[in-house]
């Protein structure tokens, strides 16, 4: 099984400063140090979770990656709502302009590094349940607006579902699926994360069939939002459901960095190859 031809592609979460250890980024630096270290761990891509991304270099990010045969599989966007408090519900209509025109930017780095947006937690929680339509048409002209930008720019956006504790509406996968359907653009699609799932969905399977058709990208991260392998999500019927309905992308670590951000990543990687290892061999005796 040493040559086996990898299933999957695998991203890590990274940090181009030093957020808080209880962020789930594992790798910060520079992006000549975070390259280095997703290079010599094996993962394929980088996942930035960044906020002003004009800070940044962005011919450098290409030509650092390109360097060290990497790809940038998606940006994360939710630290502009953590940093900046720029969310898409807002009921300042100012707040919400200064959200989309920063996730704008975003866009516009995604098609300068070539990866798709997630827009996730910038959905942010609606403050008041008995207005939930109002909220959630607010963020349906937001999605509408930005798909259609990201459109000029061949860029794809995805949705992902989001545990309760976080944000208190979209969290189980249908229903993030459909709203997705809803919003019936073919460059919005689905984001599935493990962790969110463990807390609001109980058929993983089932789940992973119902969203098939959107589903561009996913998250691997275990119970505590350890690294995969370090808590008690069943990875290996994700990855079977996932192998099921034909899924061949990208599939990120995005992790607290325990016990340290090189043990982390490493050992989330090796325990994700070494499942696909063991549900390659026994797919292998079912036939």
């Amino acid at each position: 099984m040493k040559d086996m031809k990898r299933l999957f592609k695998y991203g890590v979460a990274c940090a181009l400063d030093n957020p808080s250890r209880n962020a789930p980024i594992i790798l910060r630096g520079n992006i000549e140090q975070v390259a280095a270290t997703t290079k010599a761990i094996g993962y394929d891509g980088i996942e930035l979770q960044i906020y002003d991304p004009q800070k940044y270099d962005w011919k450098n990010l290409t030509d650092v990656a390109q360097q060290h045969g990497l790809e940038y599989c998606a940006i994360a966007t939710g630290r502009e709502l953590f940093e900046h408090g720029l969310s898409l519900i807002s009921d300042d209509a100012g707040v919400r302009r200064a959200a989309i025109d920063k996730l704008k930017v975003h866009i516009d780095l995604g098609a300068a590094i070539g990866c798709m947006v997630i827009i996730g937690t910038m959905r942010s929680n609606i403050p008041d349940m008995a207005r939930y339509r109002y909220y959630e048409d607010l963020l349906t002209s937001a999605k509408l607006e930005l798909a259609d930008y990201a459109q000029t720019k061949a860029v794809h956006l995805v949705v992902e579902n989001i545990l309760r504790a976080i944000s208190n509406y979209l969290n189980t996968m249908k229903e993030v699926t459909d709203y997705v359907n809803r919003l019936n653009r073919d460059n919005i699609g689905i984001h599935l994360d493990t962790f969110s799932m463990l807390a609001e969905d109980n058929d993983i399977a089932g789940c992973v069939r119902y969203c098939a058709k959107k589903l561009e990208y996913v998250h691997f991260s275990d119970s505590g939002r350890y690294y995969p392998g370090g808590g008690n999500v069943d990875f290996k019927t994700f990855m079977k459901a996932l192998l099921e309905v034909g899924y061949t992308g990208y599939i990120s670590t995005e992790c607290i960095p325990f016990p340290d951000e090189y043990t982390c990543a490493k050992r989330g990687l090796d325990y994700m190859h070494a499942l696909e290892t063991c549900v390659v061999i026994e797919r292998s005796s079912q036939r």
